[in-house]
């Protein structure tokens, strides 16, 4: 297309409400060019609509994509950081093992009252870290465990689902849990997953009373340094 027709398809085009920016695109020139050309145009009341709609909706599109740009660059940067934190752990060795189990109790065991090991949490995942702790650490078996549910009453329906829950979870038999301790507490609000709710699991050991004492132990010696 030749200069003369250029400016004769610009023309037609802002007359038509385009915005100078845009014939400066379509036609493949530059913005001042555009507005040279049609300066002596006049939009009428309509043509102005359509022009704002324009604007408008080139706006959106354009805070769309730069939404999406956004989103894009911090779900590359998420996954950044999970690859960084996955990879930081390297092999797990039984000294890793060690120190996290003395962690988790130093936040969730018994370390007051009598000398009984306990431990509670709600997290299956901490649960299953902790009993692994047990077994490769201080070498406690698995049927040697005494578990106890606590749970909100108005789950009470639910007992016999939820002490099948943590049986399956902790690879126990149900016999090896006490009386299901069911919390008188006036709930506030409905929560969305009532149906995937179990409570907390408290795990005790037979005869740990000396498995205690080690644990304390080594938390002492580790928060004196």
């Amino acid at each position: 297309m030749s200069l003369p027709e250029k400016k004769k398809e610009a023309m037609i085009l802002r007359q038509n409400g385009l915005g100078i920016k845009k014939i400066s695109l379509v036609l493949n020139i530059s913005q001042s060019t555009v507005s040279r050309w049609c300066k002596d145009i006049v939009l009428s009341k309509n043509q102005k609509i359509i022009l704002t709609k324009n604007r408008y909706f080139a706006g959106i599109k354009s805070l769309k994509k730069y939404n999406n740009i956004r989103r894009q660059i911090q779900q590359k940067k998420k996954q950044d950081d999970e690859n960084a934190g996955k990879n930081s752990i390297g092999k797990w060795s039984k000294r890793d093992l060690y120190i996290a189990g003395l962690a988790l109790y130093w936040g969730e065991g018994y370390k007051k009252g009598n000398n009984e090991f306990g431990f509670t949490n709600s997290d299956p995942k901490i649960i299953l870290i902790i009993i692994k702790w047990l077994e490769q650490i201080y070498k406690v078996k698995r049927e040697n465990l005494i578990l106890r549910v606590s749970i909100n009453e108005i789950h009470k329906h639910r007992v016999n689902e939820v002490l099948k829950y943590w049986c399956s979870l902790t690879g126990t038999d149900i016999s090896q849990f006490t009386k299901t301790s069911l919390v008188k507490t006036k709930v506030l609000r409905n929560y969305k997953n009532y149906q995937i709710h179990f409570g907390t699991l408290r795990i005790k050991i037979r005869n740990g009373s000396g498995i205690r004492t080690q644990i304390l132990s080594a938390l002492k010696e580790i928060s004196s340094r």
